[in-house]
């Protein structure tokens, strides 16, 4: 009984959002890119890659929330403040000694470089939040999850199947990683008071909201003028094209993020906005490549 409680409270606690859209769709994305290289998926490596993905995403959320429960982060204006178990931190270990041995178990089948992504996703995985580093608390931390979630996470499970990295596969891994770091500033915004009182040092909070909202404008148009300088090169497939039907909805809720970001409330929608404009871009890339 204890255990299904401490399982069902483990599972409320885990932040889907960044578990599901910021950790796994980039690893299949960069084992489909190597499908339409090669017209073939090893599909044993990429069981195990997956495995992997999935015990340091469970790592990673296990760290965050033990380690902002210990700061007061994310739940500092709660009334009532879910206690954080101490077994969090021992069961985060758990899972990257886990990964850490399949990592290990992949390097010996396909080479040393699979060692060297292991390595630096764990650095950003357990110092994201963990100390010394505490990236996010530095203002380093939305470079992190942009390089992890989108470069070392596509060209890792590239290289994973084809054992060598193309322009390809980085152009597309570049978007990948724009398109979070604008997730990751657009969740902070939020959070701009609590993120200070508990000294969590941020882009947000470095920069302020207003200079943060023109940074996410400036990302953002990026993003799309990167979407189609590769469909113009021919890096990336021609369905990548239907993200610019949501262009509007894009300008809009920037326009009310803008606008009413002194209200977290009034300011999901604009969340919920760009979590759906990257699910179109990842699916449209991923659907584009797999038919090529």
């Amino acid at each position: 009984m204890l255990l299904r409680y401490s399982v069902v409270r483990l599972l409320r606690l885990i932040r889907y959002r960044f578990f599901l859209f910021a950790g796994i769709f980039p690893y299949l994305l960069g084992q489909v890119i190597a499908r339409s290289a090669f017209k073939t998926l090893n599909w044993h490596y990429f069981w195990w890659g997956f495995l992997g993905i999935i015990l340091v995403l469970v790592g990673v959320e296990l760290f965050n929330e033990y380690f902002d429960g210990k700061s007061g982060g994310d739940r500092i204006f709660l009334e009532e403040k879910p206690q954080i178990p101490e077994y969090f931190s021992i069961l985060g270990i758990f899972v990257f000694v886990l990964a850490f041995f399949i990592g290990l178990y992949l390097t010996f089948q396909i080479g040393w470089p699979i060692l060297l992504f292991s390595f630096l996703g764990f650095l950003g995985a357990y110092f994201y939040v963990g100390p010394p580093l505490r990236w996010a608390y530095r203002g380093l931390g939305e470079l992190v999850i942009a390089f992890s979630y989108g470069p070392l996470m596509v060209l890792g499970s590239f290289y994973l199947q084809t054992r060598h990295i193309d322009s390809i596969a980085f152009f597309v891994s570049l978007l990948c990683g724009l398109s979070i770091f604008c997730l990751a500033l657009l969740n902070e915004i939020p959070d701009y008071y609590q993120d200070r009182l508990v000294g969590k040092r941020n882009l947000v909070v470095r920069l302020g909201r207003q200079r943060a909202l023109k940074l996410l404008s400036l990302s953002l148009v990026s993003l799309f003028i990167l979407l189609a300088v590769g469909m113009l090169l021919g890096k990336i497939p021609l369905s990548a094209l239907v993200s610019f039907f949501f262009l509007p909805w894009m300008i809009k809720s920037l326009a009310v993020a803008q606008k009413d970001y002194e209200y977290p409330q009034k300011f999901i929608p604009a969340i919920n906005a760009h979590i759906i404009i990257y699910l179109v871009i990842t699916f449209s890339l991923g659907i584009g490549y797999w038919r090529r």
